[in-house]
């Protein structure tokens, strides 16, 4: 048996897993982990990504171009989601459940009448690389590193810029931040608009790993949901790598103890137990621990 090679593989398995939590998740920490908006249209936005990378792709746009485009035209969709349907429902979780909901069933089968049923291609870029017996694929490292950068990212942007300091008022206070000058509507606006080109960021990245069709969102989006709430809303950002973390380390080792179907199935376990011990998200619990020793 190849030793070293199977530690490889667990571990890149381990970042795999990782990585597409992290990219599936990456744009709904802005629309329900900072706006309180439950956006089940979320995979949709990255099926709208994933179909605008493949297109343009094939049309013969470079890759890193594709998925710039595919971001674009995801946020642009969002921009225009929450103008015209999602600001009527801010502060009212289970009616804007209900509305997008709506909204995700109109654009997938929207999609499948206007380019039919077949499925669209992208090719894996950076071919593979050996250890031992075992061959990797090097863009999925690259995923990992992507994901990676995007929570650094939104760090950044939320902790030291002026638009992350509105942002910050307008969630936690609206009516003190309009007084102060915010336009809490153009906040929202971006902050919907933002969330929604991460999300067909991942999605024009995932299309290079998977076919392409009117409801490739739809397994991403319970993925999405499950990581962000498990990681709270104390800190959203860091609350995702918490969440993320847990969750890959559950599914790497189930699907090599038994088979990627329980695999998959274990991170729904593995969310229902962290909620149970912890009912705001390890985000939340690890805050409200800090706080607590910093009293004694």
């Amino acid at each position: 048996m190849d030793f070293v090679g199977q530690i490889v593989s667990y571990f890149y398995q381990y970042f795999d897993n990782a990585a597409f939590l992290i990219l599936a998740a990456v744009g709904l920490i802005l629309i329900y982990g900072m706006m309180g908006v439950i956006n089940m249209a979320h995979g949709e936005l990255m099926m709208i990504g994933a179909y605008v990378a493949t297109l343009t792709y094939n049309a013969g746009t470079p890759v890193p171009l594709a998925i710039a485009l595919a971001g674009c035209a995801a946020g642009a969709a969002g921009i225009i989601i929450e103008r015209l349907i999602v600001r009527h429902f801010y502060n009212q979780l289970l009616s804007s459940l209900v509305v997008t909901w709506g909204l995700s069933l109109i654009l997938s089968q929207g999609v499948l009448v206007l380019l039919g049923p077949s499925t669209m291609n992208m090719p894996t870029p950076l071919g593979s690389f050996s250890v031992g017996d075992f061959s990797f694929g090097v863009y999925r490292m690259v995923l990992f590193g992507v994901a990676v950068a995007m929570i650094v990212g939104i760090w950044m942007l939320f902790r030291y810029t002026a638009f992350g300091n509105r942002a910050h008022a307008a969630m936690e206070n609206p009516r003190m931040a309009e007084a102060l000058g915010v336009n809490t509507r153009r906040v929202y606006t971006t902050t919907f608009g933002l969330g929604s080109a991460l999300g067909g960021i991942a999605g024009g990245m995932f299309a290079m790993t998977a076919a392409v069709s009117p409801f490739f969102g739809q397994s991403y989006t319970p993925l999405a949901f499950i990581t962000v709430v498990i990681g709270g809303g104390a800190n959203a950002v860091l609350g995702l790598a918490y969440a993320a973390a847990y969750l890959a380390g559950v599914q790497t080792i189930t699907s090599n103890v038994f088979n990627q179907y329980i695999g998959y199935v274990s991170i729904m376990a593995a969310a229902f137990v962290v909620l149970l011990a912890m009912p705001s998200g390890i985000s939340d619990f690890i805050e409200r621990r800090r706080m607590r020793s910093m009293q004694r």
